[in-house]
């Protein structure tokens, strides 16, 4: 485990230098989420008063809703530099009861800059308390990544983004098709642990379809620990 934190850490170093500003954003969820064995990533730029879906990995509207229910609540507690972790959205009465299919548990991390909130990192789950103390502050340390990649392409991603109303729909619209069907398969194999068989007969291919596409779209295979029995959860 030690190792596997160091060479997350020297990954931080590294890619501080890299020049795309979506894709750096991209890479750093990518770490976050096999970091804490997490459902979904995102990365919501802050200009405005507002936040806008800057990157992500595997989101859906459920994400979007429970960011903007967070950000008009807790709004100062995070300019103020303060994360937000929920560990069970169905005991936590600052929240609405998780809907079917949504996150039970996640975390936000301001992003600071020069001038303040640049911008919001976002991890879930389907499994309640996901995240430890540990993970929470290993977290923190991609600040400087996220706030490297935003930068000034906030304001970018604001007029990119009208509404909250439209923001699911713009973000289909700007997304690639191959990045798209990469993000569904990752988001099938998060939901249901990894499980190649089961996710194969979801998307009604065989195994050696799944693993083809995972060298296709680069996905490095995680080992997760199993949890709790749990039915096959489709999109």
């Amino acid at each position: 485990m030690k190792r596997r934190a160091d060479l997350i850490d020297q990954f931080a170093d590294l890619v501080v230098g890299a020049d795309d500003p979506r894709r750096l954003a991209e890479r750093t969820l990518e770490v976050v989420m096999s970091l804490t064995n997490g459902r979904s990533g995102a990365v919501f730029a802050h200009d405005g008063g507002r936040i806008v879906l800057f990157a992500s990995r595997g989101i859906d509207q459920h994400v979007l809703d429970a960011a903007n229910t967070v950000w008009s609540g807790q709004r100062e507690s995070l300019q103020s530099g303060q994360t937000f972790y929920v560990p069970d959205v169905n005991s936590d009465r600052r929240l609405p009861k998780a809907e079917s299919g949504g996150p039970v548990s996640f975390a936000m991390v301001p992003v600071s800059g020069d001038e303040g909130l640049t911008a919001v990192l976002y991890v879930d789950s389907l499994d309640p308390h996901f995240c430890t103390a540990q993970d929470l502050e290993r977290l923190a340390k991609f600040s400087r990544i996220i706030a490297k990649a935003v930068g000034d392409n906030a304001s970018e991603a604001v007029e990119r983004t009208p509404s909250r109303a439209e923001a699911w729909e713009s973000y289909l619209e700007r997304t690639p098709v191959e990045d798209m069907e990469r993000e569904k398969l990752l988001l099938l194999l998060n939901r249901n642990e990894w499980n190649i068989a089961r996710v194969a007969r979801l998307m009604s291919v065989t195994r050696r379809t799944i693993y083809l596409r995972l060298q296709r779209y680069n996905i490095p295979r995680e080992r997760v620990a199993k949890t709790r029995p749990r039915r096959a959860i489709a999109q």
